[in-house]
């Protein structure tokens, strides 16, 4: 069992990457790569995780290495 809580509805209204499913005081989850998969981002602290929400999923998510894998796999270019 996961030490990290994952809500799917508080505090994501500001979220535009498309691959964003939920989130908790310390974790980030997006899609897999492959179908039925879900990836974590798991962070030391709540501030961290905050950063990375704030400045990727929410502003520049093109940017995040996560979800530029996750674009090569499930995209075609």
């Amino acid at each position: 069992m996961s030490e990290y809580k994952v809500s799917s509805t508080t505090g994501t209204g500001d979220i535009r990457c498309p691959f964003f499913v939920a989130h908790g005081s310390r974790e980030i989850v997006c899609e897999g790569m492959i179908d039925g998969c879900r990836n974590s981002l798991k962070f030391a602290n709540a501030e961290l995780k905050e950063f990375h929400q704030n400045n990727y999923c929410e502003c520049n998510y093109k940017r995040c290495e996560l979800y530029l894998s996750i674009q090569h796999w499930k995209w075609d270019e």
